[in-house]
């Protein structure tokens, strides 16, 4: 594994996960209620804030929320968020990286 040390430029302050994965039975899941829609809204709305390589968004596999999907969980804060719009998730983004110090 490598760390920091050995390649500073792997490492984000901060990490936007957006599952995209999908029940092969047909059951809620959140690629099956837009997640991919989302992820794309997150990826846009990251690019144009910050430095580069400070914030990045991807997909993640099954967060174990199904039943409150798409779910966004920012790191290192560890906030979850239920998310339904692309408005939605620009809105949370706003809110945590060009206004900290505001309640989530």
């Amino acid at each position: 594994p490598m760390n920091d040390s050995e390649n500073p430029t792997l490492a984000y302050e901060h990490h936007v996960l957006i599952c995209t994965n999908l029940r092969p039975d047909g059951r809620r899941s959140c690629s099956a209620s837009g997640a991919h829609e989302l992820l794309g809204a997150a990826k846009r709305k990251l690019a144009k804030m910050g430095e580069p390589g400070t914030l990045r968004a991807n997909a993640s596999a099954c967060l174990g929320r199904c039943d409150h999907g798409p779910v966004m969980v920012i790191y290192p804060a560890n906030l979850w968020f239920s998310c339904k719009t692309p408005q939605q998730v620009e809105r949370i983004l706003d809110q945590h990286f060009l206004r900290p110090d505001q309640q989530l």
